[in-house]
């Protein structure tokens, strides 16, 4: 209802009119005293049918405004929720990152504790998959001026991860030990076997990889651990690659392979970190 309309109507100013007659007739009707009731009640039945419209309109009004105020204290609450929201958004935003922050640094001193002679990067965070790439290869928020350098291994605490491939001044490239494009010196643990863990687009679809070349008479099981050899100054020593998972004789029967699931979860990766140097970088196996 258009309240300013109304009181601006020809109905409004005719209900005014009624209403003072109406409370001139009264007045005089209450200084005559009793000889007036007659007339009093004459007039009262013949103002009935104005007073209930007269308070028809004053509800309807009166209806229209609380509706009006309500509406506008709702509103009013709504806004001052919208803004408490959007603050606890931004507290919560700043906690996740924190979370992801000491997560990472964590990562790190597991790093640390296990080889205090790594000189590792800051954490770097993991900002997309290659595209189309079977073997989870990504992007990192880290370049060159950050002090990353090509072929530098990335790892995280569970272990090897793979290496920076591309690099730009801000962002860089991993390839991980799932691609073919990457060859790993590697120990089994349990054994002192040695061979080469490559990446293969077979096994790769199942986060798979293979360690070839192990000697025929080796007694390499499910579950045996493989670590990194350290001879080719590629990698230190020791970094966690995998677990074998199945051993199968090379079909020239001199050799054996071993199916490896990796130690990482690459899906599973919010943070890394690239080793910038360690003891025995660049040098191959018996250098003095």
């Amino acid at each position: 209802m258009n309240l300013n309309a109304f009181f601006r109507s020809t109905k409004f100013r005719v209900l005014l009119c009624i209403l003072a007659l109406l409370t001139g007739i009264m007045l005089y009707s209450l200084k005559s005293g009793a000889h007036t009731d007659y007339l009093t009640r004459m007039m009262q039945s013949i103002s009935a049918p104005a007073r209930k419209a007269s308070s028809a309109i004053s509800g309807n009004v009166n209806t229209h405004l609380d509706t009006y105020f309500e509406s506008k204290a709702y509103r009013d609450e709504n806004a001052r929720l919208r803004k408490e929201i959007a603050a606890l958004n931004e507290q919560l935003i700043g906690y996740d990152d924190a979370i992801e922050e000491l997560e990472a640094l964590r990562d790190q001193l597991g790093i640390k504790q296990k080889h205090r002679d790594f000189v590792l990067s800051e954490p770097c965070k993991v900002l997309m998959p290659v595209a189309n790439d079977l073997t989870h290869s990504f992007l990192i928020d880290q370049g060159e001026d950050d002090g990353i350098t090509l072929n530098a291994p990335v790892i995280c605490a569970d272990g090897l991860i793979g290496v920076i491939t591309e690099l730009s001044p801000h962002y860089a490239t991993v390839t991980t030990m799932l691609s073919p494009e990457l060859s790993i010196g590697a120990v089994i643990l349990q054994t002192g076997d040695s061979g080469i863990v490559e990446g293969d687009l077979r096994y790769a679809v199942d986060d798979r990889a293979v360690m070839m070349y192990i000697d025929e008479k080796s007694t390499a099981k499910e579950g045996d651990l493989i670590i990194t050899a350290g001879t080719t100054g590629l990698f230190p020593y020791g970094l966690p690659v995998g677990n074998v998972t199945e051993i199968s004789l090379e079909e020239s029967g001199l050799a054996k392979n071993a199916l490896l699931a990796p130690s990482v979860d690459f899906s599973a990766l919010e943070s890394v970190t690239v080793l910038l140097d360690f003891e025995g970088k660049g040098e191959t196996f018996g250098e003095s």
